[in-house]
């Protein structure tokens, strides 16, 4: 009587491994695509902040707006390299940036209508318990598109018939 209960207690620790394994696994996968869903998020959200900035923003910091929007990397491995600022024209084609001068910037300013931020080679990169889904997955092609404000200029103000510009 006393050796069936010794086999029973050994039979209960193995249960007890092979379903807490199998829950933990579960639990953990749980939480690793609610860090993807907020990844999303994020990464949409950072297209949004970047499109702002584009529309407030001199047309010559372009370069700079993405390090702005996205200091250090986001979950997944997205960086501010991944983020792209595009100026398009009345028909959404992308607009020639030419910034050499002032007043080369002015007539590219007069050719813009709309700004667009948009997510390019980025592929999620999951960590943990889902990483053996090997090189990642694709995430939707998350764009934001605004239209142009002031571009980083500042209209003449009473008797001032020269405009000042902003810093970003």
């Amino acid at each position: 009587m006393r050796n069936a209960s010794k086999h029973q207690a050994g039979l209960s620790i193995i249960e007890f491994t092979l379903v807490s394994t199998v829950l933990l696994m579960i639990i953990f996968g749980v939480f690793e695509v609610g860090r993807y869903m907020y990844s999303l998020q994020l990464i949409n959200e950072a297209t949004r902040i970047a499109a702002r900035l584009g529309v407030v923003c001199r047309v010559k910091e372009r370069d700079n707006i993405p390090a702005l929007v996205v200091p250090t990397p986001l979950a997944g491995g997205f960086s501010s390299s991944n983020l792209s600022i595009d100026y398009l024209d009345q028909n959404g084609a992308v607009v020639d940036i030419d910034v050499s001068s002032d007043d080369a910037e002015k007539d590219t300013y007069s050719k813009i209508y709309y700004v667009r931020a948009r997510v390019t080679n980025f592929v999620y990169q999951f960590s943990g318990v889902l990483s053996f889904l090997g090189e990642g997955v694709s995430i939707p092609n998350y764009e934001t598109v605004r239209p142009r404000e002031n571009l980083g200029y500042l209209r003449a103000d009473g008797d001032d018939t020269t405009s000042d510009y902003t810093e970003c």
